[in-house]
């Protein structure tokens, strides 16, 4: 088999090549046409230009200036949205909604700092400090293009390794778009003053989809009919506000392999005074945390996997500065499996001495909190069934004022994509 490296300009974009949110262009359309190859789904990446503006009048930002973007993230940010299609029967094969929130706890668990400060910092700007980050790529002023990044992009069908057919009577191509976030809810004021920055924003140029595709040596290298098989993320927000939280979700999954959840105050959302990637805990509303006390996990009401009410550390001493690690251990496991345990995850970002009153500015790339059960910690890939019964999760909370708290939700389990000459189904 030989190996073509294919480059594909988006098929969305006006002549002038540049795109931004601001400026009425929220969606990135990249088709990988019908064509009888297979792509190598790990080999996707996105290459283009990113360039930050402080005000309408295209001024850029300065050190003096206080515009920061997420440092769990730096350009990743910008991607609201993730969504995979069938170019043959327009069926969604993927759909990754919240997609900045979902990576702003999955790449700090399965990246360590040292990994930032490499290869995160050289192919999407990323560096474990709030301070360089802002120094680095939004103050970027060396060139006119500002700065350049290629990534990849996690998600289940595209991390999952396998060989996915575009040929006619299979998928028929593959369509990627992406949704771009909103400008205040990529870029933040550091000191919670807005003043002089109402109008930032951030604009993209020379965007570009770089894939491998291989050339089969003779027809029977090129199924027609077949399966692929992998990890996908679906996600779920909801909103708390009181001291006995309880939130149900029909997750609609039969092989579920585990669920992590991060938060924030709802007011930091889409808010240029606030990190809206900030990844705290419960907050009230003086910026003070609110204790995560108890935490019980449920399957269509009855307690599960454990049978117990899990009982952190701050319930028993009301003055630790350390979260649980039996918190950190769940999370860490219903992300990766307990399999990697590189993570950038550490007493110093998880911790009980940050506030949220301004946005919550934290060494070593800024709170991480997450809580996590997992349902697979072996690497089966079977899981929980959770397609006909809820998912549960009760908290008992330091919450004393009346202070929403935004929840992301985000499912890991184990889908299949079945595809013949008649069509493709999904199983979930």
């Amino acid at each position: 088999m030989s190996i073509i490296y294919n480059e594909i300009q988006p098929s969305n974009i006006n002549s002038t090549q540049k795109v931004s949110y601001k400026q009425g262009n929220p969606i990135v359309n990249f088709l990988i046409g019908t064509q009888p190859h297979l792509l190598d789904a790990g080999s996707v990446r996105v290459s283009g230009d990113i360039t930050f503006y402080k005000d309408s009048l295209k001024t850029k930002p300065t050190t003096g200036d206080q515009l920061g973007i997420d440092e769990k993230l730096a350009i990743y940010s910008i991607f609201e949205k993730v969504t995979i299609t069938s170019q043959r029967s327009r069926q969604v094969i993927e759909s990754v909604n919240h997609y900045g929130r979902f990576l702003s706890t999955y790449l700090p668990q399965i990246n360590s700092k040292a990994d930032k400060f490499t290869h995160g910092n050289v192919l999407g700007g990323a560096l474990p400090n709030y301070e360089t980050t802002k120094r680095e790529l939004v103050d970027f002023p060396a060139t006119e293009h500002g700065s350049r990044f290629c990534m990849n992009l996690p998600t289940g069908f595209l991390s999952s390794g396998n060989m996915i057919p575009l040929s006619s009577d299979s998928l028929g191509g593959v369509e990627i778009s992406l949704n771009l976030a909103p400008d205040s809810q990529v870029l933040y004021a550091q000191n919670g003053s807005t003043a002089g920055l109402t109008d930032a924003y951030y604009e993209l140029s020379n965007l570009r989809l770089h894939c491998e595709l291989i050339v089969p040596q003779s027809a029977a290298d090129l199924p027609a009919q077949g399966q692929l098989t992998y990890n996908a993320i679906t996600s779920y927000f909801n909103v708390i506000n009181s001291a006995n939280a309880v939130v149900n979700f029909n997750l609609g999954t039969s092989r579920t392999l585990g669920v992590f959840m991060n938060m924030c105050p709802s007011k930091y959302l889409n808010n240029l005074a606030y990190n809206s990637f900030a990844t705290t805990t419960p907050l009230n509303s003086d910026g003070s945390q609110a204790p995560i006390n108890s935490i019980i996990i449920t399957k269509a009401g009855a307690r599960m996997p454990f049978a117990f009410n899990l009982d952190t550390n701050v319930k028993d001493s009301t003055k630790t500065n350390v979260v649980d690690p039996q918190i950190i251990t769940f999370a860490r496991d219903s992300i990766g499996g307990g399999n990697n345990l590189r993570s950038q995850v550490s007493p110093i970002n998880t911790n009980r001495t940050y506030t949220g009153a301004l946005p919550p500015l934290t060494a070593d790339g800024g709170p991480m909190e997450c809580i996590g059960v997992p349902f697979d910690t072996v690497g089966t890939g079977i899981g929980e069934d959770f397609s006909n019964v809820p998912f549960g999760i009760q908290m008992e909370l330091g919450l004393t004022s009346d202070s929403p708290n935004a929840l992301f939700l985000f499912v890991h389990s184990r889908q299949t994509l079945l595809f013949n000459a008649q069509g493709i189904q999904l199983i979930m």
